[in-house]
């Protein structure tokens, strides 16, 4: 079976992965032994091979997930890869994941289409796009129903505009709101009270000072969400988010093009792209692959439960 993930919305698509993890855990004995997570930038053929065919004996299903594959700098890989999955896409016992952030379509070379629009076509291939106004309030009364609150419309609104409908703010308020009343209601009065409504600016601010290399005020800022208790997830998303801005850019300006140029062609917003420039001189190409591989891999150790993710991102961020 092949499940391609892929869109902008990173909440949703997350949620899914996990939870899919999470039937895969319960499901299958000796689950650790039969689940691997590759770094799909540095993959190649053999690597996947490997892994399909390792594991434990007695474990009747293997789950391999594969991230960011379309980021794989190999001009052979995607036709390699496009050969091979027909050989394996119905065979019972395996799942591979194909999990992709904000892939650009029109960006990939012609054999990385074709692999991407295979993948597209697959029964369980899933786009996780930007809810809409609709989505947005249903996705919040499923939110409070998880917690066994119900939500009224006033709350639902000031959750939107505080957040500007950033699916992992409202995720987080929604859950310090609910564990913190016993009542049964989340109103406008409630939500209001517990609203996080700095934590946008605050990572934003975060992200800033990093890729301004001023590591005394990103450990603070850092500290303060930690202490604000924002997610781990979120914030590794975010970290990932800035990085591989920085990357794209650096990338354009080493072509020649300019400030307007780098917004219409990586469709950026020019104020994003003002900032990000002097950011991205701040770094060297290969500090920020660097920069953004550590952050891939503190993405895959909290998911699997390894590691202090805390103490890795201080100590990352120490050494900028």
């Amino acid at each position: 079976m092949l499940i391609f993930l892929y869109g902008e919305d990173t909440f949703r698509l997350h949620r899914f992965l996990q939870e899919t993890k999470n039937r895969f855990n319960k499901e299958v004995a000796n689950a650790s032994d039969s689940l691997d997570i590759l770094d799909g930038q540095t993959i190649n053929l053999s690597t996947i091979i490997e892994k399909i065919n390792t594991g434990s004996l007695f474990a009747r299903k293997r789950l391999l997930i594969i991230n960011n594959l379309f980021f794989n700098k190999k001009p052979s890989i995607f036709k390699e890869i496009l050969n091979y999955l027909p050989k394996i896409e119905k065979r019972d016992d395996l799942v591979i994941i194909f999990k992709e952030h904000e892939v650009l379509e029109k960006n990939l070379n012609p054999e990385a289409k074709k692999l991407f629009n295979f993948l597209k076509k697959q029964k369980f291939s899933q786009e996780f796009k930007t809810l809409s106004p609709a989505g947005l309030n249903n996705f919040i009364k499923k939110e409070a129903e998880f917690y066994n609150k119900k939500i009224n419309q006033a709350a639902c609104d000031a959750l939107i505009k505080q957040t500007n409908g950033d699916l992992w703010l409202i995720s987080q308020n929604i859950k310090k709101a609910a564990l913190a009343t016993k009542k049964e209601l989340l109103d406008l009065d409630t939500i209001s009270f517990y609203l996080i409504d700095q934590f946008k600016e605050d990572i934003f601010a975060l992200t800033d000072a990093i890729s301004n290399k001023n590591p005394a005020l990103a450990l603070k800022i850092l500290e303060e969400q930690f202490a604000a208790e924002i997610s781990t997830e979120y914030l590794i998303v975010m970290l990932a988010r800035q990085f591989k801005i920085l990357i794209r850019i650096k990338s354009a300006l080493a072509e020649g093009l300019k400030a307007n140029e780098i917004a219409q062609t990586l469709k950026i917003h020019p104020f994003v792209v003002k900032k990000g420039i002097p950011q991205a001189n701040n770094f060297s190409t290969e500090q920020l692959k660097s920069y953004f591989n550590k952050i891939i891999e503190f993405d895959k150790k909290n998911k699997t439960g390894e590691g202090e993710i805390k103490s890795e991102l201080l100590l990352l961020i120490s050494s900028i």
